[in-house]
């Protein structure tokens, strides 16, 4: 056996079958088995697991009472009989060649202290089609992870838990997901010193031992969403918060601090933001008017260059009075273009 795929369930048996089909479909030489373990379900996952595993015999399936989405994966790791332990939810549909995928990339790689993650495309939970509104590119803000090409991933770039890969060896090493964070049931459980969730604290682990956390471009799998929360509303203030984060994913890995990064001309950062503010106020006008997809994915991007001009006045600054008084008068702007913004699919 050379890959184990271990999934934590828990209610959604109207879900399984879909990803579990996906991978019964895998187009992979390489053997693999499937993992399905069954976090305390109280629908009717128990029984549809047991078909499953009945039909074919690559799948096994075992019940972890304790509820948390960590605590069925680490079931999920006891259970494997693989080196290489590949990790998707129950809500995901996986290419045709994911595991392939991730067997190919760790056999051309050959370090020790390697993980890696692939694209996180959301698809509408329905399975239908998006709203005739939203354009490819405003995906990225509805859900979407992809970070280009193969390559390694900064200090604050990470990829998620429902399509990572992970040698064994890291957890015999380093130890398996922490249970004391990540779902667990229908709630969310974060240590208050904690900023991360079980997935992005297990990559941070295996960087601070000297390892790196790579992107696999070839291993897609879709994220399945509820339709009913992607609005242009929600899209665009999205679009807003991802700007205003952009520069420092970008700048604190190389400078660390705030005030350390390069200074930015304070009238060339006004200039831009007025600038931004005004497209995004005149193409969510002619959104209004047409409700064509080119008029919303203007005003997605202009959101969120206004969202990164803001947060660039805080560069270089030690003194955050210039960032404090145009915020004030840019969210209020923003709040304003957002109650504009229609919030329906």
């Amino acid at each position: 056996m050379a890959i184990s795929v271990i999934i934590s369930t828990r209610n959604r048996a109207h879900y399984l079958p879909d990803a579990l089909g996906t991978l019964a479909a895998q187009d992979c030489a390489t053997p693999f088995e499937v993992i399905v373990i069954d976090n305390a379900s109280s629908d009717h996952t128990p029984a549809l697991l047991e078909q499953w595993c009945r039909r074919d015999a690559r799948f096994r399936t075992a019940r972890e009472s304790r509820l948390g989405l960590s605590r069925g994966k680490n079931a999920g790791i006891m259970m494997a009989r693989a080196p290489l332990l590949l990790f998707t939810d129950d809500d995901m549909l996986v290419d045709a060649h994911w595991v392939q995928s991730y067997h190919d990339f760790f056999a051309r790689r050959k370090g020790v202290l390697e993980l890696s993650g692939g694209p996180v495309v959301p698809i509408p939970h329905d399975l239908g089609r998006w709203a005739d509104w939203l354009d490819e590119p405003a995906l990225m803000d509805a859900g979407q992870l992809h970070h280009d090409g193969e390559r390694v991933l900064g200090q604050y770039e990470y990829v998620w838990g429902g399509n990572i890969a992970v040698p064994r060896r890291l957890f015999d090493l380093f130890g398996l997901w922490d249970e004391t964070m990540g779902l667990q049931g229908d709630q969310r459980v974060t240590p208050e010193h904690a900023e991360c969730f079980e997935d992005t604290e297990f990559q941070d682990r295996i960087r601070h031992a000297g390892g790196t956390v790579w992107f696999c471009p070839a291993a897609v799998v879709h994220h399945r969403v509820d339709r009913r929360t992607v609005t242009p509303r929600r899209i665009t203030s999205t679009a807003f918060s991802r700007g205003r984060n952009d520069i420092w994913v970008k700048d604190l890995p190389i400078w660390h601090e705030i005030s350390l990064a390069p200074r930015r001309n304070a009238l060339a950062c006004l200039c831009s933001l007025t600038g931004s503010l005004v497209r995004w106020g005149a193409w969510l006008m002619l959104f209004h008017l047409s409700a064509n997809k080119t008029g919303f994915e203007r005003a997605r991007r202009a959101a969120f260059a206004a969202g990164r001009s803001l947060d660039s006045l805080r560069a270089g600054r030690g003194s955050q009075r210039l960032f404090l008084g145009a915020g004030r008068i840019v969210f209020l702007i923003r709040w304003l273009l957002l109650r504009l913004t229609p919030d329906v699919p």
